[in-house]
């Protein structure tokens, strides 16, 4: 059964001055690095969760390339530091931010997690959208299949999807025709206003249900629909070739359904990949939760004045800590201020691949602090033993690939280190402008333009696009 609800406001409330970040905790279950204020066992009930989001709606959700493979890093924080350092501002309950070479989730741990997942797993599924397919999709399908899934419920092995998610409804008395629906873009005020926006996400999710749920006899016209759009036929006539009715009809039908009150759910069985009861559980010091929170705010990409303290903080707490240290000179290299890390660079130029995270954060601070040679020599020392492993971080491949422009680094042997990454994140753009660039100094033209022509199909920044078609069509590439 389905019930049509006004959208539910979730308001972040003050909460008392937090204490000092003594009570934290950290778990590890597959490529989900959990950090928490929670207890052990709703921690772990987060992990799980999201887990078995992965697991079967990921796959489920899956089209043309793998999902990258990168880390998710979740920090369940208090509220007044998931205020502060996760949204940034009142309103969110869970925050995700999308970055190169991993994904950083904020949950405000004060609010029960069957709210906040609603929020979690809408932007879940737009980064499995957007990171396995390279289709160019309306708005009104984008957000109704991210609503879709965001209902997702696991209930021991059995996930069910398609119900109503906490806080999504439509006022039927403020009905937006489906001839407007279909034709709203992201400038528009229905999908941008606070106002409208919940009418449109709302109707946007039944829309989606029905067509992908409730009539299989729509699949087919759907998928015509959105391909038939993809290769850039306006949208009146890609409705008008795909359906056997017109828009005023779908307003019929889409009406009867949720006037029936009655939607079709899918039920499927989870098969638990990772032991996640037997995981182990971490407590984490008040100085090792401080350079933690640092961390986070630069993935996040907050400005100096936020992050600096932060930083320094953490620092002073451990200043003998040689991966703290190595977070401290990264911050403020970016913020102009020099650093001097020689003993760091000097124990870890010797090779090897343990304390990656460390390496990474010594070789951007090389890279940021100077663009020379020696740098780039230095970056090189402390990645190669580490980039060379199956499972290197991007991130790792990617400060390599860059410190090997400074160098006078073989172009060939470049390939299979950033052929083995892109291979294992398909979408990465930033890998494949290395690749490009590497295959043009190759003198391989004709691959360089595959590459540039690659970032053209997946980028969803029109700028990024626009800057990989010059290259493509460029003098230079179009000499054979």
């Amino acid at each position: 059964m389905i019930k049509i609800l006004p959208l539910a406001c979730l308001l972040l409330v003050s909460a008392p001055a937090s204490a000092a970040r003594s009570d934290w905790r950290q778990l590890t279950v597959g490529h989900f690095h959990l950090y928490s204020t929670m207890r052990d066992s709703k921690t772990r009930e987060v992990a799980r969760q999201l887990q078995a989001f992965e697991n079967t709606v990921g796959e489920f959700l899956r089209s043309e390339d793998r999902l990258p493979d990168v880390p998710t890093v979740i920090y369940i924080l208090d509220g007044d530091d998931f205020l502060r350092y996760g949204a940034g501002r009142p309103g969110p309950v869970g925050v995700f931010y999308e970055r190169p070479y991993g994904n950083v989730i904020v949950i405000n741990g004060d609010i029960s997690f069957d709210i906040v997942k609603v929020a979690i797993f809408h932007e879940y599924t737009h980064f499995i959208q957007r990171n396995s397919s390279t289709k160019k999709m309306p708005p009104w399908f984008v957000e109704g299949y991210a609503e879709l899934f965001s209902g997702f419920k696991l209930n021991q092995d059995k996930v069910t999807i398609g119900g109503l998610p906490a806080g999504v409804g439509m006022y039927l008395d403020q009905w937006i025709p489906m001839e407007r629906l279909l034709a709203v873009k992201q400038s528009d005020p229905e999908y941008r206003a606070e106002r409208l926006a919940p009418q449109f996400y709302g109707e946007s999710w039944a829309l989606v249900h029905m067509l992908l749920f409730d009539d299989k006899s729509l699949l087919l016209p759907t998928s015509n629909y959105i391909n038939t759009m993809d290769l850039g036929v306006p949208e009146p006539d890609a409705f008008a070739q795909a359906f056997p009715f017109d828009k005023k009809a779908l307003d019929e039908a889409l009406h009867r359904l949720l006037k029936g009150r009655v939607i079709h759910l899918v039920t499927v069985t989870y098969k638990q990949g990772v032991a996640i009861d037997d995981a182990p559980i971490s407590p984490m010091t008040a100085a090792q939760a401080d350079a933690e929170i640092a961390r986070m705010a630069l993935m996040i990409g907050w400005d100096k004045g936020l992050i600096a303290p932060l930083a320094a903080a953490a620092l002073k707490e451990n200043p003998a800590d040689p991966g703290v240290r190595a977070l401290s000179a990264r911050i403020a290299v970016q913020n102009g201020e020099r650093q001097n890390i020689d003993d760091l660079t000097s124990v870890l130029e010797k090779g090897g691949t343990d304390a990656a995270q460390m390496r990474i954060d010594v070789a951007a601070t090389l890279l940021t602090q100077s663009q020379s040679k020696f740098a780039g020599d230095g970056a090189i020392a402390i990645l190669d033993d580490l980039v060379h492993t199956d499972a290197a971080p991007l991130e790792a491949i990617a400060l390599w690939a860059a410190a090997a422009q400074l160098t006078v680094a073989n172009s060939a042997n470049m390939l299979p280190v950033l052929e083995s990454g892109s291979a294992r994140a398909p979408h990465n753009t930033r890998l494949l402008a290395n690749l490009a660039g590497v295959h043009e100094r190759l003198g391989h033209t004709a691959k360089a333009r595959e590459y540039y022509d690659r970032i053209i199909l997946v980028s969803d920044n029109p700028q990024e696009r626009l800057w990989a078609q010059k290259q493509s069509d460029s003098r230079r590439l179009r000499q054979d």
